[in-house]
């Protein structure tokens, strides 16, 4: 059809585009003037056109019409609260249901009582494979994320030990069959202390990298790959549109690049939840903006499960009002914008697909140096992780400081109308208790925590 309606003009090579633009600059500089540098060592330019663009081909998706699910978290600190909770959840428009199980004591049978057989996963703060069992007697539908290295990254231990854990793992992961027991790969404290997207990447792929590499030295890799297993990769949204779309498909590439390696079929399964990095105090309503945005990227990028978060969901309680428009925002991206009717929307679209390369190659070049220092989890114990993470952290806040990174309602047009308070019913600030640890804990943190407590300081 395009060919059609321009046959009567010539082609535009994509240096001719280039010399228009020159021209229309009258001597300005082209790369100060248009060239936009990111974070992530990659640099935006005016104009993409199909003689530069690459051809990205993402072959394991795990749905190719697109239909992706609408899930939520349920906090199970009480087993019948959270049951009757995920009941209404899913009578009000909610598919999937996210259980945080905080302890062993939480009665499986009383939690999944009259839950019908949905998309339901199971996030236990605890490896505790008795617990686990009784949870597959009940529901073998269900699929359980356990990651121990996301455990020692963000608390600073191993749930009891490296060696007790792995163990645990391969127990876990021989004993149940299908998407009951997968390899979970948790990205999502990365990006929330400050890491970039190619970061982000890296070390998932490092870290994902580890699990692979002990399973192949056990002998085990095949079997777990002949059982059908794939990758789940919990992740949370940053807010730059377009590249978390990238992203998105990048978590894809890379996975198949890296079972390539291991010369195994490795298909993986995302789950998206928008980032608190980004949310603030101050005009928190915008807050409703952000998600909503964040959810749209995690969906054309092709991400399976759609997990919002309410507006207010770091400095209030747990309310129906913020829960039922968090879940309304993704109701109205399905049934009134359709996103899960057009499978793989992005393709074809030469910035995303040039983007999606660069995310890609800059992340193997990091993943690279991680596995020349020794991998993932020594580099974490050498504190080199901790060490990068901070400093993209620290630029990525002198940037918020200076107005070169930009909050609205925050740290550019704040809403005189909706002021801060001096307390609110939880304390919205990361509070660190001093304990000892086996490793630095990446900490996550809120970009506008220091501007909110320095305007609260003057209530």
């Amino acid at each position: 059809m395009s060919k059609e309606l321009f046959k009567d003009f010539d082609a535009v090579s994509e240096a001719q585009w280039k010399q228009k633009i020159q021209m229309d600059l009258k001597g300005a500089d082209y790369n100060e003037t248009l060239i936009t540098a990111t974070r992530e060592g990659i640099h935006i330019k005016p104009f993409y056109h199909s003689e530069s663009a690459p051809d990205i081909n993402i072959t394991n998706r795990s749905t190719q019409t697109n239909d992706w699910y609408i899930s939520q978290k349920v906090y199970a600190g009480n087993a019948a609260a959270a049951n009757k909770k995920a009941l209404d959840i899913l009578n009000r428009g909610g598919e999937g249901i996210i259980f945080i199980i905080p302890n062993p004591s939480i009665d499986p049978t009383l939690l999944f009582k009259d839950l019908p057989k949905v998309g339901v996963q199971i996030h236990t703060q605890f490896f505790d494979l008795d617990y686990i069992k009784s949870i597959h007697q009940i529901a073998p539908h269900a699929y359980v994320h356990i990651d121990i290295i996301h455990q020692l990254a963000s608390d600073g231990n191993w749930f009891k030990n490296k060696n007790h854990d792995y163990k645990n793992l391969d127990s876990f992961l021989d004993k149940f069959d299908g998407y009951f027991s997968n390899i979970t790969i948790n990205t999502s404290t990365y990006q929330q202390a400050g890491a970039t997207i190619t970061q982000e990447l890296a070390y998932f792929t490092a870290h994902l990298n580890e699990y692979l590499n002990h399973l192949n030295e056990g002998g085990t890799l095949s079997a777990f790959a002949k059982a059908g297993k794939r990758i789940n990769i919990d992740t949370v949204i940053g807010s730059n549109y377009f590249f978390e779309i990238a992203k998105y498909r990048a978590y894809r590439i890379l996975t198949k690049t890296l079972g390539d390696v291991y010369a195994i079929d490795l298909g993986c399964y995302i789950t998206a939840t928008p980032s608190l990095r980004n949310k603030s105090l101050m005009d928190y309503n915008v807050n409703m903006l952000r998600t909503t945005t964040e959810c749209m990227s995690a969906i054309l990028g092709g991400a399976d499960t759609l997990c919002n978060i309410p507006y207010d969901t770091f400095f209030n309680k747990e309310n129906e009002f913020g829960d039922r428009i968090a879940r309304n925002q993704l109701r109205i991206l399905k049934d009134e914008a359709y996103l899960n009717q057009i499978g793989n929307a992005a393709d074809g679209s030469y910035y995303i697909d040039t983007i999606t390369k660069q995310l890609v190659e800059k992340a193997l070049d990091i993943f690279k140096d991680i596995e020349n220092a020794g991998g993932f989890t020594q580099s974490l114990f050498d504190g080199t992780i901790q060490r990068k993470i901070k400093e993209s952290a620290q630029q990525e806040q002198e940037d918020f400081n200076t107005g070169k990174r930009v909050l609205i309602g925050a740290n550019k047009h704040p809403n005189a109308a909706l002021p801060l308070q001096k307390e609110y019913e939880i304390l919205p600030f990361r509070k660190i208790e001093p304990r000892k640890t086996l490793i630095q804990p990446i900490v996550t943190k809120r970009i506008t925590e220091e501007l909110e407590k320095s305007e609260i300081k003057k209530l």
